[in-house]
């Protein structure tokens, strides 16, 4: 068959073995399995190394440190809502304050026993419950060792700034936090660890260095006024986790508003109905595959949403609506859509980084492509990875003229054109990862994975359609 832009078949390249998902899937799941009961037991042995160790804080402080892990406790409950099937939490603050306060195995142990409550208040699955609990009693036990380790003492004996043990003590424990959950993103993808950390955590990093003055200041607020610092500092996290959650709920409703613009203008061509919603989700899935950060995915998946915005021009509309084979003439009007669409994009100030993904996304890898002809790496990567997304979106759905392709033939035809119409580098990294088979699956978003994600496809492992 021929691929739409007319690309060449190339003979003689090397063939990528792809195998079949489900039993890739189950394998890699099997693994995530194995992971959390590791971590389980990393968490149990952690506390237990803490706790034959001589106790360096007395246990009379012990009370502000429950305080605050009670803090953190309440704080599980009363997330907000990060995504379909992501939650933030602010929890990780008061549990640190506690670490400062009391610097001894029997915080970590709190810490662990707050995070279950907090868990098992909430429908999810078993395995999610243990791996959330683990996770913050591993980070919490790692934490306390390096302060502890590195000088550091009870804020409520010592309020002297010690900068090396403070810092280790946060830093350790979000490090311990969110290399876990990389840890079962990239088991059940097949991807490496710390590429999973850096795509999801690299515009965090400024975040989590201002967490080291924030957990000192409510230590220091709790040493000098008690409860009533405690009180202080609940209302000011409390503000801060509606922040965060208001924040949150304006960039869902930016993206809500792009995606009601974009099916009004694919309403009037009833053949590409939802075609840039499914692009955007293809586009977020091989530039997860390919191990971009994950700022980066989400600005390719606007500018996937809005590359045909173009088309909403009056001067497309008859070519749209006509059924058969367009004229040389047609054809070059309707090549002037990625620079109408590139217009239309330019307009909005914060969208200005994604202007040439979107005019570019018809070029081809070999120059033969248009508005500009560029070729190689001229092209934005953004455009490569939508012209990828693009024309897997229009294999893998029904056409009046034929059906819906498979996943076999979806894979060959993108081997025969690596190189020419795509990027080869992008083609074979979807190729050799477990996330092609994530776009045979219409019930995938195409977002980064969570541990929820991950955890749902454990209980039912869903095997890849084929047409």
């Amino acid at each position: 068959m021929v691929v739409r832009n007319g690309g060449r078949s190339v003979l003689g390249l090397s063939r990528i073995s792809v195998v079949a998902g489900a039993p890739i899937r189950k394998t890699m799941l099997n693994r995530v399995q194995s992971f959390v009961y590791c971590i389980a037991i990393a968490a149990v042995a952690a506390v237990a190394l803490l706790y034959a160790r001589p106790e360096t804080s007395d246990v009379n402080l012990l009370w502000g440190a429950a305080l605050f892990v009670a803090l953190g406790g309440i704080a599980t409950l009363f997330r907000y809502q990060f995504s379909k099937q992501a939650f933030g939490s602010i929890a990780f603050l008061p549990f640190l304050v506690a670490v400062t306060l009391h610097p001894a195995w029997s915080t970590a142990l709190l810490v662990g026993f707050a995070t279950a409550l907090g868990e098992w208040t909430q429908k999810k699955r078993n395995l999610k419950r243990v791996f959330n609990t683990a996770q913050y009693t591993l980070a919490a036990s790692i934490s306390v060792y390096t302060f502890v380790a590195l000088g550091g003492k009870s804020l409520v004996v010592d309020e002297q700034f010690r900068l090396l043990p403070l810092a280790s003590a946060v830093m350790s424990f979000l490090l311990v936090n969110s290399l876990s959950v990389a840890a079962a993103v990239g088991l059940s993808e097949g991807r490496g660890v710390f590429s999973v950390w850096r795509t999801n955590n690299e515009k965090l990093i400024t975040f989590d260095v201002l967490t080291i003055p924030v957990v000192y200041c409510c230590a220091l607020a709790f040493t000098h006024f008690g409860f009533i610092g405690f009180l202080v500092v609940s209302i000011n996290l409390l503000g801060a986790r509606q922040f965060f959650s208001a924040n949150r709920h304006l960039e869902q409703t930016n993206r809500e508003l792009l995606e009601v613009m974009v099916a009004n203008i694919e309403a009037q061509d009833p053949y590409t109905s939802g075609h840039s919603m499914r692009v955007r989700r293809i586009a977020k899935i091989i530039a997860s595959a390919y191990g971009l950060p994950a700022r980066q995915i989400e600005r390719i998946g606007i500018a996937a949403l809005l590359h045909d915005v173009g088309k909403g021009d009056r001067i497309f509309f008859e070519i749209l609506k006509k059924p058969g084979r367009l004229t040389q003439e047609e054809r070059a009007i309707m090549e002037l859509h990625p620079v109408k669409s590139a217009d239309i994009v330019a307009r909005v100030t914060q969208l200005a980084d994604i202007v040439p993904s979107v005019r570019h996304h018809h070029e081809n890898f070999d120059g033969t492509g248009y508005p500009d002809r560029l070729a190689g790496n001229a092209i934005p990567i953004g455009s490569r990875i939508i012209m990828l997304a693009d024309t897997i979106d229009a294999m893998t759905t029904d056409r009046p003229y034929r059906k819906a392709l498979g996943i076999d033939v979806v894979q060959a035809e993108l081997i025969n054109y690596r190189g020419t119409q795509f990027d080869p580098e992008i083609c074979d990294a979807l190729l050799k990862s477990p996330q092609f088979y994530r776009i045979f699956d219409t019930q995938d978003s195409g977002k980064l994975q969570t541990v929820t994600q991950i955890f749902d496809r454990i209980r039912k492992p869903r095997t890849p359609v084929t047409v």
